[in-house]
């Protein structure tokens, strides 16, 4: 059998098969997402981060705090322990880790002037419902302060009630605006010096909204554990308008 012996290749055909491998490395830099790398597991669990457009407003918010974890501890927390426990394929679709804090309106009852009123908090919060026709609802999270949340109310409902006379059960007349401070803020006032993230969650489209604050308030009483102790968690219903908490938060100040 006799040896068969390659030709040397001629410069021309050098340059073709250098073309050749050329294309086939653009072909493969087209078919990956920009600055793509190896992904693992981990890149592959992350949930969904807006990098560009406008952010969507979602069905519910989570406002992650602790006055001891810097803010990029409490991003970190929030996208990779909070978020995949909170998230799922058939309920809630999206979690989304890079939200401003929802905006929320805050009322703050002065424990002093209810003193002077001889009024308890019950009495308070009876009042204060009355007066804007709807019921307060206990506020819920993980570590969240004591405070209330009237769904459904606005500052102009309560501004065209300010003076509105409200009668008790036991029949005394108050006016809430007497001893009701309220302001715009980002947090509970308790949390005012803590850092803070937020999170927002929405659902599959035809989904209800009915239970979804009943069904992450379980998940995260399930969470609790792994979360260091003083990160608390506040649930804040989304409103209709971008960017706001739907309602009005109740709270009452240090009782001096």
């Amino acid at each position: 059998m006799t040896s068969m012996h390659r030709r040397p290749l001629t410069r021309a055909r050098r340059g073709w098969q250098a073309a050749r491998r050329g294309l086939a490395a653009l072909v493969l830099c087209a078919v990956q997402p920009a600055g793509a790398t190896q992904a693992g597991d981990t890149d592959a669990a992350q949930p969904p981060a807006l990098v560009w457009g406008a952010v969507p407003n979602g069905d519910l918010y989570l406002l992650v705090a602790s006055p001891r974890l810097s803010k990029p501890e409490l991003q970190q927390l929030a996208a990779k322990t909070i978020g995949r426990n909170i998230g799922d394929d058939h309920y809630i679709t999206q979690v989304w880790s890079n939200r401003p804090e929802p905006l929320q309106l805050w009322f703050s009852i002065d424990p002093a002037r209810l003193r002077e009123a001889g009024l308890s908090r019950e009495q308070a919060l009876q009042a204060l419902g009355s007066t804007l026709g709807v019921s307060a609802l206990p506020n819920s999270g993980i570590g969240a302060p004591s405070s209330w949340r009237y769904p459904g109310a606005t500052l102009e409902k309560f501004q065209a009630r300010t003076d509105a006379l409200t009668r008790l059960a036991d029949g005394r007349i108050v006016t809430p605006a007497a001893w009701t401070t309220f302001t715009y803020q980002q947090a509970p006032e308790s949390w005012e010096a803590w850092n803070k993230v937020t999170l927002s969650l929405s659902i599959a489209e035809g989904t209800s909204r009915d239970s979804l604050q009943g069904v992450v308030s379980g998940r995260l009483t399930a969470l609790a554990s792994q979360l260091p102790e003083d990160v608390s968690v506040l649930i804040l219903p989304a409103g209709p308008r971008l960017s706001e908490a739907d309602g009005i938060f109740v709270t009452f100040g240090p009782d001096e």
